[in-house]
């Protein structure tokens, strides 16, 4: 078994000054220490699971939630089935107030199902919860999605986001799992066209890792840390960064925020990565070689600004993107795709 021996950072008394000013240019996860304890859900919490699940149920609209189930032999990890032809649980749509029910209900069970209902807007099932409980003053965004999620004992792989990320452990032990973008090649991606949740997701299970089968997870353990939080901790997770995600108790609830440091008009990452499968990724290696060169000096500009010899007025779409260039953009790209 390889175990992951580096801990996270912890800052406590963090306020908008440090977050900004000192943690986030770090560009590494950080745990907030007892940022949300003044929340009244971590109060809640405190007092008992059942009297959190009625907390929550008071600000519950009723809409159905989307659900996930695994059997008790998946040991709590939700993940593929052992030949990739689909996933190890179930879903549904359902009123939030059953999963909450059930929760409750099995809080003592030796070895219960794995349930949890994942990334529910805040807006659109439970809308006056923010008034009570956010973290909003945190984060420099005028645009931040805000979610939670609610489940037992469960284990998520280790996958990435674009957006920034603030995790907030409202109830419940919670353990993450994490590696920076460059050990995506140790941690063994399953396959991108069929994921859990949209995101790209490790075929490797880090609480017992199998060398055997996944032998260059070990550089990936060498360079991956561990965080531990208690209800009213945060983990501000960098854009990219992978991370799994333990719940550790038997009633366990997490409110995300998401954001992204750039206007909502730039377009996400992924739609590139996309387009480069229609036009890069099967040309022959030479060429594909000199696309990466151009891409190297246009766009991540590792020779410095290529454009530095040009009156700014000459620089057209390449001198930055503003509003009307996305649009413009989005326009070209919309009829050129077009067969």
């Amino acid at each position: 078994m390889t175990s992951i021996s580096k801990s996270t950072k912890i800052w406590k008394n963090v306020d908008r000054d440090i977050f900004l000013e000192t943690i986030k240019p770090r560009a590494r996860p950080a745990i907030l220490k007892g940022l949300i304890s003044h929340w009244p859900a971590v109060a809640k919490g405190r007092d008992s699971a059942a009297a959190l699940a009625e907390y929550i149920r008071g600000f519950y609209n009723g809409v159905p939630a989307p659900l996930f189930e695994g059997a008790p032999e998946i040991n709590g990890r939700f993940a593929y089935k052992a030949d990739l032809s689909g996933f190890n649980f179930e879903s549904k749509r359902a009123p939030l107030n059953e999963l909450l029910d059930w929760l409750i209900a099995h809080l003592d069970a030796p070895n219960p199902s794995a349930k949890y209902a994942g990334s529910l807007s805040l807006a659109t099932y439970i809308p006056d919860f923010a008034k009570e409980n956010s973290a909003l003053g945190l984060i420099p965004a005028p645009s931040v999605i805000q979610s939670i999620w609610i489940g037992n004992r469960t284990c998520i792989a280790p996958h990435y986001d674009n957006p920034e990320n603030l995790a907030c452990v409202v109830a419940g032990r919670r353990r993450f799992t994490l590696f920076p973008i460059e050990q995506m090649k140790n941690l063994y991606i399953g396959p991108p066209d069929m994921t859990p949740a949209g995101q790209i997701v490790s075929l490797v299970d880090t609480r017992a890792p199998d060398l055997e089968k996944f032998p260059l997870y070990a550089e990936a353990a060498a360079a991956g840390e561990i965080a531990e939080l208690e209800p009213g901790d945060a983990l501000y997770i960098p854009s990219l960064w992978w991370h799994g995600v333990e719940s550790l108790s038997p009633f366990g609830a997490l409110v995300n925020y998401w954001w992204r440091d750039v206007p909502d008009y730039f377009a996400p990452p992924m739609h590139t990565l996309l387009h480069a499968l229609l036009s890069l990724k099967d040309l022959p290696p030479q060429q594909r070689a000199a696309w990466k060169s151009v891409f190297d000096h246009l766009i991540f500009e590792m020779n410095g600004d290529p454009l530095a010899h040009l009156p700014e007025k000459a620089r057209g779409a390449y001198g930055g993107l503003t509003p009307e260039i996305a649009d413009y953009v989005r326009t070209y790209l919309a009829r050129s795709l077009t067969r």
